[in-house]
Order: structure tokens, then sequence, then C-alpha cells
């Protein structure tokens, strides 16, 4: 984390705060040029998520399993924006999903209603500009999404 210089005002006095550092447990900050290390103790969270390392283990065999101890190995989640031969939805504004009402694998036709949207307290329907068979589902029900997110990918199909 990148350290973020705050003014805080506090019975009419003000403090020059940096946070150094921030995690779900504990803040490191810095008051006055006086450094703390904070307990968080409720952030309105019910529960920090908890996340355990993934260690990657090599095959002994391998010509380069020793460089690799060297290197951080991160398979990265490759998802396309959008597939050359096909075709997307996209979120028409940011609200949050209410119903999906396909399956990856449905053919579904043009202005079929594909899902329903939450925005400004209305419900919205998402409709299929196009038919086409269901790819990906890129996002469940309770998601928020922003305008512009791509929401399922579809291959045309032939009429």
């Amino acid at each position: 984390m990148k350290e973020k210089e705050i003014t805080l005002e506090i019975n009419n006095k003000e403090y020059k705060v940096v946070i150094n550092d921030f995690s779900a447990q504990t803040a490191v900050v810095t008051v006055n040029d006086n450094k703390y290390t904070v307990n968080l103790k409720d952030l309105g969270l019910e529960q920090a998520p908890r996340l355990a390392p993934v260690a990657f283990m090599p095959q002994a065999d391998s010509v380069h399993a020793t460089s690799l101890k060297k290197e951080k190995v991160k398979t990265p989640i490759h998802r396309p924006k959008s597939i050359a031969d096909g075709k997307s939805i996209t979120a028409p504004l940011p609200g949050l999903i209410l119903k999906i009402n396909i399956s990856e694998g449905d053919i579904i036709k043009a202005g079929q209603c594909v899902m329903l949207l939450e925005a400004m307290k209305m419900e919205n329907e998402v409709n299929a500009p196009s038919g086409g068979l269901v790819l990906d589902i890129r996002f469940k029900e309770g998601d928020s999404v922003n305008q512009g997110d791509v929401l399922i990918l579809l291959r045309p199909t032939e009429d």
C-alpha cells in the first residue's frame, strides 16, 4: 500500500496522520511524527476473510525446477472481454444482479430477458441484443456490476 497522509480534527485539534500500512486486522499509522500499530476490532464486517498462501511445487524431474523456485509463479485467470467470433451482453447501467434467467449452454433469442438488474431501487431487465449459445456467465446473483461490464459471452448460432 502506498502511504496516505490525511488530517483529522479531534476535539477541535488537528492531527497529521500518515497511514503507513493497512490490513484487515491492523493498521500502522504515524500521528504527529509518532508511529503506532493499531488493532482493528470492528470495521462493520462480520468476519474478515482469511487468506492462506498457495505454494507451487514443481516436479522433481523438471529442468527448470531450480529457476522456478526463484521466480514468483502466478497463474493468471484469463477471461477475455469478448471473443472474435462471438458477441457479449454488457451491463446497461451499474447495479446489483437480482436474478439470472439463463444457464451456460442455453440457446437464447434476440430480445430475451437474460437477467434482472437492480439500479436506483428499480428492477431493470437485461435483454439479449442478439441470439446465440451462452458460453460464459461472468457474474452471479448478488454481484455488483458497473456500466459496460461484460455479463455474458455468446456464440452466434445459425438460424
